[in-house]
């Protein structure tokens, strides 16, 4: 059992981004023990071994990261869905947010104070019909510029995807409703060169209260984070980006 102790603190304007890889994670009685008793009948409904190993580790890597920012043990989180069907805490002691996302080799999850959040990850090299998703779920200016810029399509699809996370409202809100523009990349691993519009019928009415960040961990993927600032919209989040080996840290309890 991992003590309850908390390692990790966050400040009002920062983002930590943690990632791990869950084959290289052995799954084991200890961290099933972690689970509810309903978190564990679902990693049970699972058929494939693959699909029920990443889901107890991505359920564990959860608890686990989230005793190392508050006094709680991993198997003391509850967890609730919102209105709008995202997941939250409710026991926890200062105002943390969470949001994970994971594709076939890894997962992510970014945590913040108080702020909305959302990311998701994507494998560069995905073989995907571009141009045919950009066509039917990116608004006109976006299946555009994908037309003439096909290796853009998953700098777009996570920005997006992370921002209608981080909004609760999910796809219904409709991907064609708002627009990233995507400037040039100013760092090597990240860029946070970007615009967002709105069009009339999207439920979100202000850009300017959102921040959002491309980080490229490595030569094959691509994380897109979104983040509600409005309360700083002067001030850019300080992310925080832990390595595999960290994450995997936590898990030798």
């Amino acid at each position: 059992m991992a003590p309850a102790k908390a390692n990790y603190q966050l400040q009002q304007d920062d983002i930590h981004l943690w990632i791990i890889d869950p084959q290289k994670i052995m799954a084991t009685p200890e961290l099933f023990s972690l689970l509810s008793t309903s978190e564990q009948q679902k990693v049970q409904r699972y058929r494939l071994d693959k699909a029920k190993h990443t889901a107890l580790i991505t359920r564990s890597f959860i608890r686990l990261l989230l005793s190392q920012y508050d006094n709680l043990a991993p198997q003391q989180w509850q967890f609730s869905i919102g209105e709008l069907g995202k997941p939250e805490v409710t026991n926890a002691t200062i105002p943390l947010r969470f949001n994970l996302s994971h594709n076939n080799e890894l997962i992510i999850c970014a945590l913040c104070l108080t702020k909305d959040i959302g990311c998701d990850i994507e494998n560069l090299s995905r073989k995907i019909n571009v141009n045919a998703i950009a066509e039917r779920f990116f608004s006109k200016q976006e299946s555009q510029l994908i037309k003439t810029t096909p290796t853009q399509f998953f700098q777009y699809w996570t920005l997006k995807e992370a921002f209608v996370k981080a909004t609760g409202l999910g796809i219904s809100q409709g991907l064609d409703t708002f627009s990233f523009e995507i400037h040039e990349q100013q760092e090597k691993h990240s860029n946070d060169n970007i615009g967002l519009f709105f069009d009339e019928s999207c439920k979100e009415k202000d850009a300017q209260n959102w921040y959002h960040r491309l980080l490229f961990p490595d030569d094959k993927h691509c994380i897109g984070l979104s983040v509600n600032n409005k309360k700083q919209t002067d001030t850019k989040p300080t992310i925080r980006l832990f390595s595999e080996k960290q994450s995997a840290s936590l898990f030798a309890f």
